[in-house]
């Protein structure tokens, strides 16, 4: 079946806005309830400037575990929402061991697609920081500090290269089919 053009760049971009959209608000949410939770157990402080400024505070600490606990559920949910969404005039069908369409696959059903996803997407980011540090030693002369490498460049580097390996998953798995609408 011929796809539209870009239509590999259009999933890309689903995944993209998909995982990164949810993951903040997931990530908003546990950090409200735990600071509306500490405000709870501390007994319901009277609400002034530094009630607000350490409720503030205890969100703020809590966003990034919020946050890495959401990426991680975020990036096995999106395979489950890709067979209930519509990109480019196509839609993803999911086939068993029988060849047959599962209607509406659950998470059971797409793990195996997750697991596969995440062995190439750790591979592909071990392959670019072993040549990261290869060209470095070769045009600099020493090995660069691994200080760069922080949560920061990994969500950087999991959204580019998750994203290019969840679309070549897509593209290549023979369980995962596209049909027009």
């Amino acid at each position: 079946m011929a796809q539209p053009k870009y239509f590999y760049l259009k999933v890309y971009l689903f995944w993209l806005t998909w995982v990164s959209l949810r993951t903040l608000f997931i990530a908003t949410v546990l950090a409200s309830i735990t600071a509306l939770a500490v405000y709870i157990y501390k007994g319901f402080a009277p609400l002034n400037k530094e009630t607000f400024v350490a409720l503030k505070g205890i969100a703020f600490l809590s966003f990034p575990i919020g946050f890495s606990l959401a990426y991680i559920l975020v990036l096995l949910m999106v395979f489950k929402a890709l067979f209930s969404q519509r990109i480019g005039g196509l839609y993803f069908v999911l086939y068993d061991c029988k060849q047959e369409v599962i209607n509406s696959p659950v998470l059971s059903d797409v793990v195996m697609l997750w697991r596969k996803w995440l062995f190439i997407t750790v591979w592909m980011i071990l392959v670019f920081v072993v040549l990261f540090i290869g060209i470095s030693k070769l045009l600099l002369g020493t090995f660069p500090s691994l200080s760069w490498f922080n949560a920061y460049t990994l969500y950087l580097l999991v959204s580019i290269l998750g994203g290019g390996a969840f679309a070549f998953i897509l593209k290549k798995c023979k369980k995962i089919g596209v049909k027009h609408v």
